[in-house]
């Protein structure tokens, strides 16, 4: 019993130390792994502001797509583009067909070629795409130092948070930086961008649009409304997908009902019968 019991511990001592000599290196690379990562990627998960279009039966806020469109038209469009969105796409959200033609006879865009191969300008109209601020990326890329601005018709979808990430990122904005990240004159440091730089300055000032409906256009107020534009840009046809997915449950609610009562009092009666031949007597 004694030499049983020494056997065991002795294997089970050698074990331990099989074990404890494989898990404490691998424990330590990936604390090691994780320190890099945190260190090297620094990235803040913006917070969810529940906006009033996310829930199942409300829509966009009208007033708020006015302003931010107020807001990207004077503030964001110098840089960022919105190549996926037409001018007919306002038409009946933000202006009146009336309006919509006259916003659009502001703006030059380039056309062409005419009779004699040349390219010219003419005012825009609703079949137009929104207007580029750059000819090509190129373009885009000299006049800011050499980053590239994203387009924004989808950013509110192809980024985690949707328009809580965009809205976190133009307020967030920190003048401390942590140790370890190293800033040039043209970078700026946002906790909300991966890795913590973006070329991008501040574009959001207070009073830097002056809303016609009397809003005081704060830093955060201006963020919003932006947000809830480009939130819209990537889901147009919202409104209409929520209409149509209350008419199908209606109808699979009604359908239910229907086919409950006729399995319980048309069908039952026949799929419960029991089905019984028999042989006529005199035949064998």
């Amino acid at each position: 019993m004694y030499s049983r019991c020494k056997n065991f511990a002795s294997n089970y001592g050698k074990k331990m130390i099989i074990f404890s000599g494989l898990i404490v290196p691998t424990a330590a690379f990936f604390m090691v792994s994780s320190n890099v990562v945190a260190g090297d990627m620094i990235k803040a998960h913006p917070a969810h502001y529940h906006f009033d279009y996310e829930r199942w039966f409300h829509s966009f806020d009208t007033a708020a797509l006015r302003r931010g469109f107020q807001v990207y038209k004077e503030v964001c469009s110098s840089c960022h583009s919105l190549k996926y969105m037409y001018y007919r796409h306002l038409v009946g959200v933000i202006f009146t067909e009336k309006q919509a033609k006259k916003e659009c006879a502001t703006i030059t865009v380039v056309d062409g070629p005419d009779d004699k191969g040349e390219m010219f300008e003419r005012p825009a109209k609703l079949a137009d795409k929104f207007a580029k601020p750059y000819k090509n990326d190129n373009a885009a890329k000299a006049a800011n130092n050499g980053a590239l601005p994203p387009d924004l018709t989808l950013m509110a979808g192809a980024r985690e948070g949707g328009p809580s990430y965009i809205f976190s990122l133009l307020t967030g904005y920190a003048e401390e930086i942590p140790p370890g990240v190293t800033l040039t004159e043209t970078q700026y440091f946002n906790p909300f961008m991966e890795g913590g730089i973006l070329a991008m300055p501040p574009p959001l000032n207070d009073g830097a649009v002056e809303y016609p409906d009397g809003t005081s256009a704060t830093v955060t107020q201006m963020a919003r409304d932006v947000s809830e534009f480009l939130g819209w840009t990537y889901w147009t046809h919202m409104e209409r997908q929520k209409q149509c997915g209350l008419h199908i449950i209606l109808f699979s609610l009604t359908s239910a009902v229907f086919f409950y009562h006729a399995r319980r009092y048309s069908i039952a009666s026949y799929a419960t019968q029991r089905i019984t031949y028999v042989r006529p007597l005199g035949l064998q």
